[in-house]
């Protein structure tokens, strides 16, 4: 018997391909306490030692703070970051209540009033460039300082790659809806049409039953079928959920563990302190002394910069989507990958932001290979281009200047990633571990010099400190 897509035209194949299945599976991530893989792991004592290494830099910064000024810790920075609090919160929600138009608008797909090829996807694109840059021009509306900015511009790309993914499944899903219900109709007349049948008519029935069992299977995800998930209640629950791809059914867990909450509520406020400690007493005073030089800046702040870097991976990824996983009962928590064992800085780029990681990998790289053609090796250059270009955005939302260093910066990694993939490098992964621990070590202070030094000189931020 043929295959299923053997029983395609190829102007079907070309538009009901194979979706790209997710394979989202029950799993913990590496520092979760209750990982019974870290419990065995022979490096966990580090672990401890760590903590309390920070428990004593966190006393011994309090007693310095104290003599110097009279306080365990200043507030300065503390009233900076909650300014306009409540301005944000209400824009904040305001942000989230617009991306709800994707219900109304998948189930527009889903009836056929709009086709999502091509008039649907024009709609998409500029609607989301819409929504996108019209709640950006609200950053620069409220001169925002660079904590409300940082956090409001990036709640704003997390929710418009979730808009994208709902909105781009379930178009593709429509698109077979539509043909299926097409084929279900069209077989019993066919069948009535062609009472004496034979041997070519019976090969055109048997085409035509392949085809609908194809796209039957394709509108199941688990125990659901399309379109039963076009609900408020589902696009809600993919807004709480940690992932950036949409899925009609995720796997769960069991029920909710209160006293898990508690932990990793207690972490995510415990490791902000070390945070807000570091920012406050090692890193603002050295950066923005504009007598010190740019070389004495790096070597003073190189290791309170990439102990932020730590807290800040810790913060997000082990504690708030741990957080949301939890209340929502989202069993694959595999938000990140053993990153620091990395010897070149493509294989970093897979393994220490995993949710974006596989949203880049679905909806930038895969379709711009099936879209446009081109080679893996020009989807790759396109896809690290649009992170690059993300991540210059945000910079320019907190200084309101376009500087294109942390551009430079990113792009800069494409021939140390070509230098990675060299035999003696390739060889030696600890020569690889070292070379990838020096560019980290480098590239946060450098940037924050960049950054910092030349808002001194434009006088923007000095207010602020």
């Amino acid at each position: 018997m043929p295959t299923d897509k053997e029983y395609l035209s190829a102007q079907d194949r070309l538009a009901f391909h194979k979706l790209k299945r997710l394979y989202f599976k029950e799993r913990l991530s590496s520092f979760d306490t209750t990982n019974p893989e870290s419990k065995n792991d022979h490096f966990r004592g580090f672990y401890t030692i760590f903590w309390m290494v920070m428990l004593f830099y966190s006393i011994i910064t309090f007693v310095y703070c104290y003599e110097q000024d009279g306080v365990i810790l200043s507030s300065d920075t503390f009233r900076v970051m909650s300014k306009d609090s409540l301005a944000l919160c209400i824009a904040d929600i305001l942000m989230i209540a617009q991306s709800f138009i994707v219900v109304p608008f998948a189930k527009l797909l889903m009836k056929g009033v709009i086709p999502y090829q091509p008039t649907g996807l024009i709609i998409q694109h500029v609607v989301q460039t819409l929504y996108f840059f019209g709640n950006l021009t609200w950053v620069i509306w409220r001169n925002w300082n660079y904590t409300q900015s940082l956090f409001f511009t990036s709640h704003t790309m997390v929710m418009l790659m979730k808009m994208h993914s709902y909105v781009e499944l379930n178009g593709e899903l429509a698109t077979k809806y539509i043909k299926l219900q097409s084929l279900k109709k069209e077989i019993p007349e066919f069948i009535k049409e062609h009472k004496d049948t034979e041997l070519k008519e019976n090969e055109k029935l048997a085409e035509l039953e392949s085809e609908v069992e194809f796209l039957d299977n394709e509108l199941v995800q688990g125990s659901t079928r399309y379109p039963s998930n076009l609900t408020y209640y589902n696009y809600i629950d993919f807004l709480l959920v940690p992932t950036l791809v949409y899925w009609m059914e995720y796997p769960r867990t069991a029920s909710i563990r209160p006293r898990y909450l508690l932990e990793k509520t207690a972490a995510t406020l415990g490791t902000f302190l070390l945070l807000y400690i570091t920012t406050e007493r090692y890193i603002y005073p050295v950066v923005f002394d504009s007598s010190k030089s740019d070389l004495r800046v790096i070597i003073e702040v190189i290791i309170p910069f990439q102990l932020n870097y730590m807290f800040i991976f810790y913060i997000v990824f082990e504690c708030i989507l741990n957080w949301f996983a939890e209340i929502t009962r989202f069993a694959d928590r595999n938000f990140y990958d053993d990153w620091w064992n990395s010897v070149s800085f493509d294989e970093y780029a897979r393994k220490w932001n995993k949710p974006v990681h596989r949203w880049l990998l679905r909806h930038v790289y895969s379709n711009s290979i099936e879209s446009y053609k081109i080679s893996k090796k020009s989807a790759a250059f396109i896809t690290f281009l649009f992170s690059s270009c993300l991540h210059e955005l945000v910079m320019v939302m907190l200084t309101k200047k376009i500087r294109m260093f942390l551009f430079v910066f990113q792009m800069s990694q494409i021939p140390l990633i070509s230098l990675g993939r060299q035999p003696f490098i390739r060889n030696n992964p600890v020569l690889g571990n070292i070379l990838f621990w020096i560019g980290l070590f480098l590239g946060p202070p450098m940037l924050g010099i960049f950054y910092t030094r030349q808002a001194i000189y434009n006088d923007r931020l000095l207010p602020y400190f």
